[in-house]
């Protein structure tokens, strides 16, 4: 991995509602989730993860 590329990496939490169904929608922000939540109906939860996000990719660090 080249400095430059480095540089473009970093780490990060990622958030989602997961609805009774099991759709996902990704946020980036506990609070956008939490504001959103109420739309998804009972059964919907708010979870989140560490990620890597670099120039066109995010890999995750930890699962749901």
């Amino acid at each position: 991995m080249s400095a430059g590329m480095a540089l473009a990496v970093s780490g990060d939490r990622e958030w989602i509602i997961r609805n009774a169904k099991g759709r996902k929608f990704v946020y980036e922000s506990a609070e956008e989730a939490f504001e959103e939540l109420h739309e998804y109906g009972e059964g919907a939860v708010v979870l989140t993860r560490l990620v890597y996000r670099g120039m066109f990719r995010t890999k995750p660090v930890t699962d749901w």
